[in-house]
C-alpha cells in the first residue's frame, strides 16, 4: 500500500503516459538519489502515522555506553541440509548450439536471397530529389553480412538477434522480427539514404538548428541509461565540434559547437530555402545553443542519445578492447568520435605508430541498429506489452492484426508521428517475405544432415545375357552410353553408375539361367542399378530368379 497508490498510472499505456519520458523521469530520480547519496539520508519507517516517534527511555541501573545485544534463542531443531538436484540430462554443448545457429542463419539467408529482386526494388529504396531510387548505403548483402554475427554469436553468446533460432524457435516468428526491423529502417536511415539524422521537426514552420540537441521533444544528451548501465553512457563534452554529412536532405546538416563560438543558433526556412542565424531560435524544448549536442541519430535506425551510442561503444568500441572482452572490435572511442559511426576513422600517427591508420567502419551503420534491436526491442516488456509474446500472437493470428505494429510505434519506440508509414512498410515487407515469393518456407530449422560415412557400392559389370537396349550394344564397365565411346577407357569417377538415355529404359532379364559368375551380393547390386530408368523383367524361371525379382521390385 504505497502512499502514492492513486497518484499515477500503474498499468501502461494510459492517457498522458509515454514509456520513454516516464522511464527517463524515473531513471533521473533514482540516479540523483544514488549520486548525491540521498538514499541513506531517509530514515527507515514503518509508515502509517504522522505521530512523531516517542523519545527513548533513559537508563537508570547498570547503564553502559554501548548497549548489549540480546542473544538469539537457539533453534529447536537443526537446519535442514541443503537440497542438491543433480540433472541426469547433460546441457547442450556450445558447439552444437553454434552449429544449429549457423545452419538456421544459412536457411534464412537463402530464403531472403531468393527474394533479392523484390527486396532491392521495394525495401532498400530511398527518397531522392529525383524520386525513388535504390539505396547506396544499405543493401541486402550488407544487412546479411552484419546480421550473421549477431544471429549466430551474439554478444557474449547471450544477446542474440532473433531470427527463429533455438530449441523453441519458429521460422515465421524470426521472419516477422526481421520484417519489422526492415520496416522501421525504411522510416529512418533507408528513407533518406543517410547514416546521420536529418533535421525534420518543424517549430512554427521553421527547422531549428538546435534540433541537433534532440527532436520530437527529446534531449539526446539527457537520454540516461538505467542505473545498472550508467557506466556505459557517453560523457557530454560541450567543447566537441562536429559536422554531419547528409547528402540528399534540403535542410542544413546538424552540427555541434561550443558556446564560445556559437552562443546561439537560428533556423532554416524550408519555404525560402534560407538559413537565418541573426537571432536565437529555440527547438521544442527551448534549446538555442548546440554545445555538447553531438549525439544525433546514426546508422540504419538512426540510433540516438548518450545511452544507446554509449552502449554500442561499450560493446564494440575501445572500452571492450581495454577490458579484454570478446566483443571488442574497433579501436575507437565512439563517445569521443561519434562521427566514426558513419565514416571510416583515421588514427593519426604517433611516436609508437609512425603511419596514419584507417579503420573500416562500413558495417557499423548496420551493427548499431541490430544491437539496439537485440538489446532493447526484443527484450521490451512493459506492463502487459511483451514484444516477443506479441510476435507469437501476431503470427498465430494469421499476421492480420495491426495492433502489433501500432503498439510497437506507440509503446516501444514512442513514435506515433510516423506510425502510418511504418505500418504500410511493414505490410509491404510481409507481402514480399510471405506472399510474393514463389519458393515455400523451409520445413525445418534443423541443420542439414551430415554426409554418410558409409562407402557407396561400386558399379557391377554386365551380367551374362544382359545387354543395353539403346542400340543393342553391350554395356561396358565404367562407360556412359551416349557420352563416351566404349573403347575410350574408364571414366575418371570410379563410383559413377552406368547411365541410360532419358526415357529409354534399360531391360535386364533375370529369368535367364543363373550365370556362373553371379556375385554373392546380387540382391544389393541389383537394387543399386534399379532406378526410374531401369525395368526388371520378371517371367517364368527358377525360383531363385523370381525371388530376386520380387525383392528388387520393392526398391
Amino acid at each position: 500500500n504505497p502512499p502514492c497508490k492513486s497518484a499515477g498510472c500503474l498499468d501502461f499505456p494510459c492517457d498522458g503516459a509515454y514509456p520513454v519520458d516516464e522511464n527517463a523521469g524515473v531513471r533521473k530520480a533514482f540516479r540523483t538519489f544514488f549520486e548525491l547519496n540521498l538514499w541513506n539520508s531517509f530514515p527507515e519507517s514503518d509508515g502509517g502515522s504522522n505521530t512523531p516517534t516517542p523519545a527513548p527511555t533513559q537508563c537508570q541501573v547498570n547503564c553502559t555506553e554501548v548497549p548489549s545485544l540480546s542473544p538469539l534463542p537457539p533453534t529447536a531443531t537443526p537446519s535442514n541440509a541443503p537440497v542438491v538436484i543433480l540433472s541426469s540430462v547433460p546441457s547442450e554443448s556450445p558447439t552444437r548450439v553454434m552449429d544449429s545457429r549457423i545452419a538456421h542463419f544459412e536457411d534464412v539467408s537463402r530464403y531472403l536471397k531468393r527474394r533479392r529482386a523484390l527486396i532491392d526494388s521495394d525495401i532498400f529504396v530511398s527518397e531522392t530529389n529525383s524520386g525513388r531510387a535504390q539505396s547506396r548505403l544499405y543493401t541486402l548483402d550488407g544487412f546479411l553480412n552484419t546480421l550473421q554475427e549477431l544471429a549466430t554469436e551474439g554478444v557474449d553468446e547471450k544477446m542474440v538477434f532473433y531470427i527463429g533460432q533455438g530449441k523453441v524457435g519458429n521460422f515465421e516468428h524470426g521472419l516477422v522480427n526481421i520484417a519489422l526491423f526492415l520496416a522501421h529502417a525504411m522510416t529512418r536511415g533507408i528513407l533518406w539514404d543517410t547514416c546521420e539524422e536529418v533535421n525534420h521537426h518543424l517549430v512554427d514552420g521553421k527547422l531549428p538548428l538546435s534540433n541537433a540537441c534532440g527532436q520530437q521533444g527529446r534531449s539526446y544528451s539527457d537520454d540516461m541509461c538505467p542505473q545498472a548501465d550508467a557506466a556505459m553512457e557517453c560523457a557530454v563534452d560541450s567543447s566537441m565540434v562536429l559536422q554531419a554529412f547528409v547528402g540528399i536532405s534540403g535542410s542544413p546538416p546538424f552540427f555541434c559547437a561550443d558556446t564560445s563560438t556559437h552562443p546561439f543558433t537560428g533556423y532554416y526556412d524550408p519555404l525560402s530555402d534560407s538559413t537565418v542565424s541573426s537571432a536565437p531560435f529555440a527547438n521544442e524544448l527551448g534549446r538555442t545553443d548546440v554545445a555538447g549536442c553531438c549525439f544525433w541519430g546514426r546508422g540504419i535506425l538512426l540510433t540516438q542519445g548518450i545511452c544507446d551510442i554509449g552502449r554500442f561503444n561499450h560493446v564494440y568500441g575501445l572500452p571492450a578492447l581495454m577490458d579484454g572482452r570478446s566483443s571488442g572490435r574497433y579501436n575507437i572511442d565512439f563517445c569521443s568520435h561519434p562521427e566514426a559511426l558513419c565514416s571510416d576513422f583515421e588514427i593519426p600517427a604517433t611516436d609508437f605508430n609512425k603511419f596514419t591508420t584507417t579503420i573500416d567502419t562500413s558495417e557499423v551503420r548496420y551493427l548499431i541498429g541490430l544491437l539496439y534491436w537485440a538489446d532493447y526491442v526484443q527484450d521490451y516488456n512493459w506492463g502487459y506489452w511483451n514484444y516477443m509474446e506479441k510476435i507469437k500472437l501476431f503470427v498465430d493470428g494469421g499476421m492480420k492484426d495491426d495492433s502489433f505494429v501500432d503498439g510497437f510505434s506507440e509503446i516501444v519506440i514512442d513514435s506515433s508521428r510516423d506510425g502510418a508509414l511504418r505500418k504500410a512498410n511493414f505490410k509491404k515487407v510481409l507481402e514480399i517475405l510471405f506472399m510474393k515469393a514463389p519458393t515455400p518456407l523451409p520445413t525445418t530449422i534443423s541443420p542439414s544432415k551430415r554426409p554418410t560415412s558409409k562407402p557407396t557400392w561400386a558399379p557391377i559389370g554386365p551380367l551374362d545375357g544382359a545387354s543395353n537396349a539403346v542400340g543393342g550394344n553391350p554395356l561396358q564397365p565404367g562407360t556412359v552410353p551416349g557420352e563416351q565411346d566404349p573403347g575410350a577407357g574408364p571414366i575418371s569417377n570410379p563410383n559413377q553408375q552406368p547411365a541410360s538415355t532419358p526415357n529409354r529404359p534399360v531391360l535386364i532379364d533375370i529369368s535367364a539361367p543363373r550365370p556362373n559368375n553371379l556375385p554373392s551380393n546380387t540382391i544389393k547390386d541389383l537394387s543399386q542399378i534399379s532406378s526410374s530408368a531401369t525395368h526388371i523383367i520378371c517371367s517364368s524361371g527358377p525360383v531363385w530368379a523370381l525371388l530376386i525379382c520380387s525383392i528388387c521390385c520393392l526398391f
